[in-house]
């Protein structure tokens, strides 16, 4: 299941690929147009590509992590990441989302994980064949809390294509870029139409095992040459 995805975009770059228009005179940007987008996990402000109320498009930060009612600290802590497909629509959990805050991220590439033996998980990153940004499928919905309102959101997964199904069971739901538009309704759609969208993806993908992160040297560490040979 994904777990974190890497947006690899500038906050220009990102904007400019939503089609959402610059800020107008006198507004403040989110970013700096030039600052970069990298890591995105769970608990991290993401920017979601959605409809604002008027219907125009809008990149909003959200939460990635749906409230949890029962935590006592709702802002440290979620109770899912991830909105199956096959029940979006009638689960009590996501429908009311699923037919009136759906959304979209933009990224570049995403993880699966992969259940060893041992129990640990292989992390695997897995992009377009073409290099092309993916656009993930999501539905958001907002909480007032004490603190003021929790935007949060809920990655739509699949049944996952090939080749990730040899590591995983399911993946993100990725939209084909022409069907954002009808993902987020600015193209009336039937619900036979949007459940279309959630199926395996049918392009080419790629995936290569992620480097596990290596321990930083000590800088008391004596550096050896060849052969063990202290270095001078």
């Amino acid at each position: 299941m994904c777990g974190k995805f890497t947006v690899m975009m500038t906050w220009r770059e990102y904007c400019e690929l939503a089609e959402v228009a610059p800020p107008a005179s006198g507004e403040q940007p989110v970013m700096a147009p030039e600052a970069a987008l990298g890591v995105m996990t769970p608990m991290r402000l993401v920017p979601v590509l959605h409809l604002g109320p008027v219907r125009q498009r809008r990149v909003s930060a959200m939460r990635w992590g749906w409230l949890d009612r029962k935590a006592k600290d709702p802002l440290r802590g979620f109770s899912h990441l991830h909105a199956r497909s096959e029940t979006i629509d009638t689960a009590p959990t996501w429908s009311r989302s699923f037919f009136e805050r759906r959304g979209v991220v933009l990224t570049r590439s995403f993880n699966i994980g992969e259940d060893l033996p041992n129990g640990k998980v292989r992390q695997w990153v897995c992009a377009r064949a073409d290099g092309k940004p993916l656009a993930i499928a999501v539905i958001y919905e907002s909480w007032p809390l004490a603190t003021g309102a929790l935007t949060a959101f809920a990655m739509v997964t699949t049944d996952s294509a090939p080749p990730l199904d040899a590591r995983d069971s399911r993946m993100p739901a990725l939209l084909d870029l022409e069907d954002v538009s009808i993902w987020l309704g600015e193209r009336s759609a039937s619900l036979a139409e949007l459940k279309a969208l959630l199926r395996p993806y049918r392009g080419p993908l790629v995936m290569r095992e992620q480097e596990p992160l290596r321990p930083k040297a000590s800088r008391n560490a004596t550096r050896t040459g060849p052969a063990g040979a202290r270095a001078p």
